[in-house]
């Protein structure tokens, strides 16, 4: 790894970083090695310093890997990625990351480049004529802002929950389905109801199932505060009425995180894959008695770290979607696809994965499902801001055994008042989200119907 020296300013903070938070934050300084003709670019330009100057402005790096002609210098593009950075602020940690990615991408590149009969087969890359120049303004700015933030999030700790989770749901008279222009919710604000919930933990990841009676169900994610661990909840609702019928009661406990409860139904039965990253598996739970007993099926993969799993039935494939992570980083940004004859078979990595390297399109927020226009539609989260910011949808043009492609047709932004909206499932005229909010601790409970 080739060392670059840090500039003045940019020394002086990583050595206060360093004060402040040990050395195991403390990340290389220069770039991973890769053997011409291969080389690196951030941002689209060759030096490092483009990489610090985007972490230092709090922004999501493009890290591309691409093949350098040494007679013309043309560039091909072997891989690329839109990093995760979840703590923007700690400038060591954000480089630790991306340099992981980088070097994440390079073995992908060179297993690209010898699986491709031509170059020329590569799309194109123009880099910046210019090399990056790193300002000691931008360092500056970057430390006084990290020591503000360090500052009022003490006396904010004792007076506001943050990133606090409540679900929400409208009903309409048609099966809703995303508007195909981009834009926010923030005009619709009134039509989402909240549903009741306690400042002593957070309802999120939403999945609405309907029986065969007509009845409604929903399943979430609970987190109490003072465990910091998720459980699966229920609730009946009653969309006549447009109430809920008993109080949430949770269906499924481990002693680890559980999220994200994905339903699907497969020869008469009900079955669950929620969440199981904490445990390193993903886990396939069957309704012995829907929808309050639920026993282990089957663990479908091990020594994995897989958020978000959806499946998806083609009417002839079993598709299943998640999220994984190779190099120790997040996994908002990568997802990965597996394929089956069977939801309880042996499952095929698809060759392209991870077919999405993007945190702004990764990671999964519900159901696929299929839009008017007959189009298949993937929810997906933007968490380039923060987790869970935004959602995308994106209508997946191909899907094969070989190919996958996808295009944004639709972006939704939290109704007012909201800080992200991470989950989207709709069954029948009935959707269902989750909206991230700031709650004040002295008030132990929210409205029961308050409107979003």
């Amino acid at each position: 790894m080739a060392q670059t020296a840090y500039p003045s300013v940019l020394e002086w903070w990583t050595r206060i970083e360093k004060r402040l938070y040990g050395d195991s934050v403390e990340a290389p300084r220069g770039d991973v090695h890769a053997r011409a003709p291969i080389i690196v670019l951030y941002d689209g330009y060759e030096n490092i310093e483009a990489l610090w100057r985007a972490l230092l402005q709090c922004r999501t790096p493009h890290i591309q890997i691409v093949w350098k002609s040494p007679e013309s210098g043309e560039m091909r593009l072997l891989a690329e990625s839109y990093v995760a950075i979840p703590e923007k602020l700690f400038f060591q940690k954000s480089l630790q990351t991306s340099l992981r990615r980088v070097a994440v991408l390079i073995d992908r590149a060179q297993k690209r480049l010898e699986a491709t009969a031509s170059v020329r087969e590569l799309p194109l890359v123009k880099a910046k004529s210019r090399p990056a120049q790193l300002s000691p303004f931008t360092s500056a700015f970057f430390g006084l802002r990290h020591l503000g933030r360090k500052v009022l999030n003490q006396p904010l700790k004792l007076l506001v929950q943050r990133g606090h989770w409540v679900l929400a749901y409208r009903r309409t008279d048609t099966p809703a389905e995303p508007r195909i222009e981009s834009g926010a919710d923030g005009d619709e604000s009134r039509n989402w109801v909240t549903l009741p919930g306690m400042t002593s933990q957070f309802h999120a990841d939403p999945f609405l199932w309907r029986g065969k009676n007509g009845d409604y169900h929903l399943f979430f994610e609970s987190l109490p505060y003072d465990t910091n661990r998720g459980t699966i909840s229920h609730i009946a609702f009653d969309p006549a009425t447009q109430t809920w019928q008993e109080t949430p009661r949770v269906v499924l406990d481990k002693s680890y995180h559980l999220s994200y409860p994905f339903l699907f139904e497969h020869e008469g039965e009900v079955f669950m894959i929620p969440e199981t990253c904490g445990n390193r598996t993903i886990e396939m739970y069957r309704a012995a008695a829907f929808p309050t007993d639920w026993v282990l099926h089957k663990v479908i993969m091990r020594d994995v770290v897989a958020a978000d799993t959806t499946l998806h039935h083609d009417g002839k494939t079993w598709w299943m979607f998640t999220s994984m992570t190779e190099d120790g980083g997040s996994n908002w940004d990568e997802l990965s696809i597996f394929y089956s004859d069977s939801p309880f078979g042996e499952w095929t990595a698809h060759p392209m994965n991870p077919v999405v390297s993007d945190c702004r399109l990764a990671r999964m927020a519900g159901n696929l499902f299929k839009d008017g226009q007959n189009r298949l539609i993937r929810p997906a989260q933007n968490c380039e801001r923060e987790y869970g910011a935004a959602l995308t949808f994106r209508e997946i043009t191909e899907l094969t055994t070989t190919t996958y492609a996808e295009r944004t047709v639709s972006v939704r932004t939290p109704p007012r008042g909201h800080q992200g909206l991470h989950t989207w499932n709709a069954v029948g005229g009935i959707t269902v989200i989750d909206l991230k909010t700031q709650l004040r601790k002295w008030n132990p409970w929210r409205g029961a119907m308050r409107r979003a």
